[in-house]
């Protein structure tokens, strides 16, 4: 798997404990020092049009009714169901647990917002400007890939690191979508962030997928170096490779439903 603060491939981390919680924080994460949180600061990346503000849902969805909380915050980090509805979402399960770290010190940062968000398993965004390409063939199979909203995924999450800067998500792999057919360009599967640390300027990125059990794998890699929001924040390969995140089954065999992976943040603070 891959972590934030080196880059490099590393076997899933046992996750410990019979509850969820203790299931998704527990376990013995790897120590990083001060220079390789100076060095490999997560790469910023950029917001993209389909971040979930107020009025721009298609389908609303607030798990917290409370209209004080902007809509990016209204729902948890279990995107895999939306509270009071009945059935599951579509798509590979997977858990995405690590450490929101200082690119200053080295050090967790604390009470930590994160809002993640993404497509659902077939590509669609829960977003109004999401309109084109309702249908569009596989660039390798030629099948028919219909972009569809998906009633039982959230699209989006909050979770809020605890004091040794720990995080989890339990999400689907979003779809890969295309962006223009006719040059081959398509967007790869991939997890939007934004982080709101406590007196820090906010921060942006995007993760992406690799692992033998991630739908559409061999064409993720094929389409990462081409990604328009790889090209245009002018990632190195260095920079895409610590962007990518390694799933697969947990080897203590506790999380029977999904894949796990692993990933800390570097961010300024």
């Amino acid at each position: 798997m891959h972590e934030g603060t080196d880059g490099q491939s590393r076997r899933t981390l046992l996750i410990s404990g019979a509850r969820m919680l203790g299931m998704l924080m527990g376990g013995v994460v790897a120590s990083h020092s001060l220079a390789e949180a100076l060095i490999n600061t997560t790469p910023r990346q950029a917001l993209g049009p389909f971040f979930p503000d107020d009025g721009d849902e298609v389908k609303v969805i607030r798990e917290n009714p409370d209209p004080a909380i902007p809509i990016s915050q209204a729902n948890d980090q279990d995107l895999t169901f939306v509270k009071g509805r009945t059935g599951q979402a579509k798509g590979q399960i997977v858990y995405l647990r690590g450490r929101v770290l200082s690119a200053k010190t080295g050090q967790p940062i604390p009470y930590t917002v994160i809002i993640m968000w993404s497509a659902s398993a077939s590509g669609r965004y829960n977003h109004t400007g999401d309109k084109g390409n309702a249908s569009f063939p596989h660039p390798k199979t030629g099948e028919l890939i219909h972009r569809t909203h998906d009633a039982h995924f959230q699209y989006w999450g909050r979770a809020v690191t605890n004091e040794e800067g720990e995080y989890w998500f339990k999400t689907i792999v979003p779809g890969f979508y295309p962006i223009d057919q006719d040059a081959g360009l398509y967007r790869p599967s991939h997890l939007h962030f934004k982080f709101l640390p406590p007196g820090v300027a906010p921060f942006v990125t995007q993760l992406y997928f690799r692992g033998d059990h991630i739908p559409n794998n061999a064409l993720n890699q094929e389409l990462l170096p081409k990604d328009v929001v790889i090209l245009d924040a002018g990632l190195t390969p260095e920079e895409q490779e610590r962007v990518i995140v390694d799933y697969a089954p947990d080897p203590s065999g506790k999380l029977t439903d999904g894949l796990v992976g692993h990933y800390d943040f570097v961010i300024p603070g």
